[in-house]
């Protein structure tokens, strides 16, 4: 033949984006039944479809037709193309989630047709992060069609290349750009097609009606087999094909491919920030669940609880099906944010159900309470020690109607550790409620037990820090930071005596357009305005109090921690930022909580960093980027990090993705207001102009970064384990334990270099226990695994970037695949 054109037809069809989800499940219902009817009666045509929640809807509500799709597939008539449980964003979740989103799939396709694909299919996601290609390949996967960004986004150096990961994985990609026809149209696209393939070479056509699905229709089928009868006679030949039959087909050939080591990005730059509530959740219940999975297989593994499987996987499927390309990037309808928000909170009312049960499973084997203290626990999820300052709120025995004031000392073994008492969250003005912050190091995975004492005083001391003229001092042994009294900004954070930064960090508003996509920018650089330090009557009217109030003070000081808070505004737009700094460690936590009121603008927060050459690189799954510093939109998860030879600063965030970096100035995105799926096309207008249209993020919203400076090689090594503590913070409660029960032991531990564990659950077939473990540095590194419960004692070594799965039992550790299935080397 002197040509090949696989056709590969399928139904592309987003469960939410213009519609909601009882929509979506309908048309998956109309468009898998219309395709069975036509598998049946069409000799040799072949159906494509991937998501397994599509085919969850059709197993649930239309049982009947499920059957016929499961005997369709035994036939070779209907194809499981993909393998996951939907299209997610490629950007955003972290390389767990994904591991997941591809674990939950797999694992449904081989329980329901005994299927298992191995070409990965994402047709619609808006980019693609380097570190799928380790999760591909030790997924089961070996080959990846995707169709964004185009050639006139992303420059590769051919559509068919072989694509290399961080750690040195590899997997066949092809970029086949329009993954659908229009209705009746599929033999235009075929053709077209086969006037772009060279003479003696072969390539794969994806037809069929998209996005709110449709596939294929008879009048297609119908034209497409004359077609093929005429295209023989030419000697092209026209199959009904598979992705894996294409890319098998490219292994025959034994042609070496060129290689792209690189993300494919970028495009829709916006989406990294639009709805950032469903982002900030979203992160959340990702924090929430590998955690709460963690302290369960923990106690589990003890016998000190069953291992909740069932609840622990009603929540994943929230988080995975968040995970939607038009979802989780936030570019859907209305209704889809307060779907994926409420679908969020599902999640997280689970998981804090099960954490509670696993948390008070794990508190077993405590000493019981003194009469002149009320105890505190904390668990450290962590398998190696933490050190901070840790909080926890409590109830005293009994209200106090004094005018007096209960001043906490916590203890640890009867020793003092440094402690202070701030604001609790009530606003109940009565010596009751305690919110008490104290200074330890909590030993690894395991229940910490603290006592807390009170000292009746006249009054509680009020807040204070030095200060000048010009500006208030925030200072340990390590860092120091100065706030400027007229502006309200950081102007200067040293550490270790090195200035690490060029000028003030400043809240900016940045010109932005209706188009949550960001569809036609790559950057957001116009900046419009900055906020100001609020008068004192404005922060009066502000806060709500009866008094004019500075508006930049001290609100929190003691042995623990200083914490500044400053009032600003733009336009009818107010922010309250506080900033604080540790007694002991050298980072800054900025938190910014602010009042939204502007519409098609953009928030950033900018750090000039006093770092010459500096370099920028940042987190993302299981990897670790270089971003351009040319004022485009990037995209990375826990961190963002400036460096040169001598030094670095790091900036961790706990809940946003998007940022910019020009030089050595980083601005981290907050938040844009564009409207609701607002697509551009042509010159068209976005929105109506005759109406009023609901814009994104009106209202409040709260922010927390984290700024890390010092030498080079200490921040880039610490900068992973503190993104994690940041989103993993040891869970703290005051809690009488009962009397007797079983102590609980750290399950391991990890002793050495600071690689991350990014799980560790129960085995999915129950035999065992599964750690995951991350290099996240891009040289080798070495940990030691402990475990005495586990008779445990193993040396581990991981080269740059790598992940490993290790499955525990009693006295062995074996390495698995990411789907669990056991590597044999040799």
């Amino acid at each position: 033949m002197a040509k090949r054109i696989h056709m590969v037809c399928n139904a592309h069809l987003d469960p939410v984006w213009q519609w909601e989800w009882e929509e979506g499940a309908a048309e998956a219902l109309s468009t898998f039944r219309v395709a069975a009817r036509l598998c049946e009666k069409f000799d040799g045509f072949v159906f494509n479809h991937n998501e397994a929640l599509l085919y969850r809807w059709v197993e649930e509500y239309e049982p009947a037709l499920f059957e016929k799709i499961r005997a369709l597939v035994r036939q070779g008539k209907w194809h499981i193309m993909g393998g996951w449980h939907l299209q997610p964003d490629c950007n955003m979740p972290s390389g767990e989630s994904l591991v997941r989103q591809i674990r939950s799939g797999r694992d449904y396709f081989r329980e329901k047709f005994g299927v298992e694909p191995t070409t990965a299919i994402n047709f619609d996601p808006f980019g693609h992060t380097r570190g799928l290609v380790q999760i591909l390949r030790k997924s089961g996967f070996d080959s990846y069609l995707f169709g964004r960004p185009g050639s006139e986004d992303l420059e590769l150096p051919a559509e068919l290349f072989e694509w290399v990961g961080y750690d040195g994985s590899k997997v066949i990609a092809y970029r086949r750009c329009g993954y659908k026809s229009m209705l009746g149209e599929a033999t235009e696209k075929v053709r077209g097609i086969m006037d772009e393939c060279a003479d003696g070479d072969f390539e794969i056509c994806l037809w069929g009606v998209g996005d709110h699905g449709g596939g294929p229709s008879e009048k297609d089928l119908e034209e497409i087999a004359k077609l093929q009868s005429e295209a023989k006679k030419e000697g092209v030949e026209l199959i009904h094909s598979t992705p894996e039959a294409f890319f098998r087909e490219v292994r025959e050939t034994g042609k070496t491919l060129p290689q792209h080591a690189g993300s494919l990005n970028a495009w829709a730059v916006g989406c990294y920030t639009s709805m950032i509530r469903v982002k900030q959740r979203y992160r959340a219940l990702e924090n929430m669940y590998f955690m709460t999975e963690q302290m369960s297989a923990a106690a589990a593994a003890q016998g000190l609880l069953d291992y909740p499987k069932t609840e622990l996987d009603e929540a994943m499927y929230d988080l995975l099906t968040v995970q939607f390309h038009d979802v989780l990037p936030g570019t859907s309808i209305q209704p889809a944010e307060e779907a994926a928000l409420r679908m969020l909170a599902h999640g997280e009312e689970i998981l804090s159900r099960v954490r509670a049960r696993a948390f008070f499973a794990l508190a077993g084997g405590q000493k019981p309470a003194s009469a002149d203290a009320i105890p505190i626990l904390l668990y450290n999820p962590h398998p190696y020690p933490v050190e901070g300052d840790f909080r926890c709120e409590m109830m005293l025995w009994d209200q106090n109607w004094e005018e007096e004031f209960s001043m906490p000392q916590v203890f640890r073994d009867g020793k003092a550790l440094p402690t202070q008492c701030e604001k609790e969250h009530s606003n109940l003005n009565l010596d009751w409620r305690k919110r008490v912050v104290f200074h330890t190091t909590l030993e690894p995975m395991q229940m910490n037990r603290f006592d807390c004492a009170f000292t009746k005083l006249p009054q509680k001391d009020p807040p204070s820090t030095q200060e000048d003229e010009r500006f208030l001092h925030l200072k340990n042994d390590r860092a120091a930071v100065r706030i400027s009294k007229q502006s309200g900004c950081v102007e200067s954070y040293t550490v270790d005596g090195r200035e690490m930064l060029s000028g003030p960090c400043v809240l900016h508003v940045v010109r932005d357009d209706s188009d949550p996509w960001g569809m036609c920018v790559r950057a957001f650089t116009d900046r419009i305005g900055m906020f100001r330090l609020l008068t004192e009557e404005e922060t009066m009217q502000l806060y709500g109090v009866h008094s004019p109030i500075s508006g930049v003070r001290c609100i929190e000081s003691g042995k623990v921690r200083t914490t500044v808070e400053a009032a600003f505004g733009f336009g009818m737009t107010p922010a309250v930022v506080r900033y604080t700094l540790s007694a002991t460690d050298p980072a800054l936590y900025v938190e910014i909580r602010v009042h939204w009121n502007e519409t098609q603008k953009m928030f950033k927060l900018s750090v000039p960093a006093a770092l010459r050459d500096a370099k920028c690189f940042g987190e993302t799954a299981f990897g670790e980027e270089a971003f351009e510093q040319n004022g485009d939109e990037h995209c990375a998860q826990r961190y963002v990090r400036l460096e040169n030879r001598e030094a670095a600063l790091t900036v961790l965030n706990d809940s946003t993705y998007g940022f910019s970096a020009e030089g050595s100035t980083l601005f981290m995105t907050l938040l844009r207001s564009p409207a609701y799926c607002a697509h551009p096309i042509g010159d068209r207008e976005r929105i109506p102009q005759d109406r009023y249209t609901p814009h994104m993020e009106q209202g409040e919203r709260t922010f927390t970064f984290v700024l890390f400076g010092g030498g080079a090689d200490a921040v880039r090594s610490e900068t992973p384990r503190r993104a994690q503590l940041l989103h993993m913070p040891p869970p703290a409660l005051s809690f009488y334990p009962p009397e007797g029960g079983q102590a609980s032991a750290p399950v391991f531990t990890l002793d050495g270099d600071p690689v991350q564990q990014t799980a560790f659950k129960r085995a999915e077939d129950g035999k065992g226990y599964i750690l995951r473990l991350f290099n996240p540095f891009d040289r080798e590194v070495k940990t030691q695994l402990r475990s005495a419960p586990l008779a445990l004692d193993e040396a581990v070594c991981l080269p740059a970037f790598e992940v490993r799965t290790l499955r525990l039992t009693k006295g062995k550790v074996r390495e698995n695949d990411l789907m669990e299935k056991e590597i044999r080397h040799g």
